[in-house]
């Protein structure tokens, strides 16, 4: 069905092939001739746009690939010295010449006459004018070189466990174990093991927070927290509207997933669910979708291809290309992601695959940033490429149910498809409450700066608490107080987060579409996909036939169709 096709770079237009991306004096030199040339015309400033999105999506491909190498190969030094070279004495020296061409662009008497179509591009390029400080560039390099620190940290944590050294993420295999006594022990044993290094972890998170606060103050602002809301150019909705977000799952959610919890521990047999039984099927069933990364692979191309058939195209592309590393192994970073290769007009898939259904989620969640990345290729403006994440989770989580009713590529037995369905359904919403809390922590924590680690983690264990959906933790304090050291998004990408929950619920609003209006919601979600950042988040959101809403209003809507579909399932 597929040819050996790969993925091609497009030839350069404005810049020589053989540029030394890692000599800062040829990138500094490059800046300095774009400083320098004159525009004239409507005509020459597009042009000049354009050799500037060149000059950024080559920079940004640079370091993509030593990205991609540091976490592909975390316990090899050389990576991680490779990338955090190149991010001080390149990356970051660069962002003052941005800086100016940015000034550039912006002061230029032809920017402002640009029509209708730049007016997000204006508010994107005077926000970043805006939040530029010189003096922080040697914060940024510093609170990098201590993230980096954070992932080596995780990826080299190992534990014995019936009788091999494993990685944490091989041990969630056993939480899916029907023995309730394998799953506990595993789970203790991931749990200790976060437990012996609470200490330096949280040492190390205080010098973050130190360094991030002090990133604040110099942009003038009182607090991180309102910094990173405005950093993130987050124009459509403000820190309170988040508190609202907060309030509504609070209210909406937990009753309908503390319904479902209850019914699994009637199921399983015991009083309350455990944190260890969450994960388990209560049938005892341990789902299998494939034994090796080709099948993981080529059944996931099949499912895009009957959702759209190029999308199945490009995925068997980035396959022949090697822009796919999929299995978990020790000395990998933890996490998985989809990488856009600027220049080359594709992105890179990194992820810890097991054998679990958890990894067909995860591939088919990467793919759906992946047909992101390809679909935006028409787009000559790099500030346009620069989606938010709140617009980049959605294009992710909506391909996780958009392919739902194709999961038959990977399990013959329907009643495994019936259970992967469920565990999808349940995944979705269960999702929510534990964003609330990650994001609700933060809040806390940048708007209480002078916390001791001691009162942080007290303030998460009241967080986990509100936000509880009828799991037990008696007798588990430190575990729960220490369960946050494990979201790596807390220590690498502060704030970025809750848009896991915006883009949840705006997929559930696409499968809806999708439910009641087919192949007609599959054209709304590629049209969503083909305007990048071209427009506002809520424009983007209804094109792609839905509401950027955080009510309890809508949430509650959602939550009604979601309890009617897990019935359906649940019938079949």
């Amino acid at each position: 069905m597929y040819t050996d096709e790969k993925i091609v770079k497009p030839k350069r237009k404005f810049f020589p092939e053989d540029i030394n991306l890692n000599s800062f004096e040829t990138v500094k030199g490059i800046f300095e001739k774009l400083l320098d040339e004159e525009i004239n015309s409507t005509e020459e400033l597009l042009e000049f746009i354009k050799k500037v999105s060149e000059f950024n999506n080559i920079l940004s491909e640079e370091m993509a690939w030593k990205y991609i190498n540091m976490t592909r190969f975390a316990d090899k030094e050389e990576y991680s010295k490779d990338f955090n070279t190149f991010y001080a004495n390149v990356v970051s020296p660069s962002n003052k010449y941005d800086f100016e061409i940015n000034k550039k662009i912006y002061n230029n008497k032809y920017f402002k006459n640009l029509p209708e179509d730049f007016e997000l591009m204006k508010k994107i390029i005077a926000n970043e004018i805006e939040m530029f400080r010189e003096e922080n560039i040697p914060l940024q390099i510093k609170e990098n070189e201590l993230t980096t620190k954070y992932a080596e940290i995780m990826s080299k944590l190992t534990v014995e466990f019936d009788g091999k050294e494993m990685t944490l993420i091989q041990l969630g295999k056993y939480l899916k174990d029907p023995d309730r006594n394998i799953r506990e022990k595993a789970w203790r044993v991931g749990a200790e093991k976060i437990n012996e290094k609470a200490k330096e972890l949280n040492n190390l998170f205080d010098e973050l927070k130190k360094i991030r606060i002090k990133i604040a103050k110099n942009a003038g602002f009182d607090n991180y927290r309102d910094y990173m809301h405005k950093a993130k150019g987050r124009f459509d909705y403000t820190p309170e509207d988040l508190i609202e977000f907060h309030n509504s799952v609070e209210k909406v959610v937990l009753p309908v997933l503390k319904d479902l919890n209850n019914k699994k521990a009637k199921k399983l047999n015991v009083e309350k669910l455990r944190p260890w039984d969450t994960t388990v099927d209560p049938d005892g069933k341990i789902l299998k979708p494939f034994e090796t990364t080709e099948e993981f692979i080529n059944s996931a191309i099949k499912i895009l291809h009957n959702v759209k058939p190029e999308f199945g195209e490009n995925l068997n592309k980035m396959k022949n290309s090697g822009f796919l590393d999929l299995e978990n192994r020790k000395g990998k970073a933890p996490g998985g992601y989809n990488y856009p290769l600027s220049e080359t007009g594709a992105p890179f898939i990194f992820m810890n695959a097991i054998g679990m259904q958890g990894d067909v989620r995860t591939l088919l969640h990467e793919s759906g940033h992946a047909m992101h990345s390809f679909s935006m290729n028409w787009i000559p403006y790099s500030y346009y490429h620069q989606t938010p994440s709140e617009v980049a989770e959605l294009a992710s989580m909506s391909m996780e149910l958009l392919t739902l009713d194709y999961l038959n590529e990977y399990y013959t037995d329907k009643e495994d498809i019936k259970k992967a369905v469920l565990e999808q359904f349940e995944r979705s919403l269960d999702v929510l409450p534990w964003v609330m809390t990650v994001d609700a922590f933060q809040h806390w924590i940048y708007l209480n700066p002078d916390h001791t680690a001691d009162e942080r983690t007290n303030y998460f264990k009241d967080l986990m608490d509100r936000f509880n959906t009828d799991i037990d933790w008696t007798n588990l304090d430190e575990e729960k107080g220490n369960r946050w050291l494990r979201q790596l998004h807390i220590f690498e990408v502060p704030f970025y987060y809750i848009e896991y929950a915006m883009s949840q619920l705006g997929a559930l609003a696409i499968y809806k579409n999708f439910k009641e209006n087919g192949k007609k919601a599959v054209e709304q979600y590629e049209a969503f996909l083909k305007l990048g950042y071209t427009k506002p988040v809520s424009e983007l959101y209804r094109a792609a036939g839905i509401k950027f809403d955080f009510s309890e209003k809508y949430i509650g809507e959602l939550m009604e169709f979601m309890k009617k579909e897990i019935e359906k399932a649940e019938s079949l």
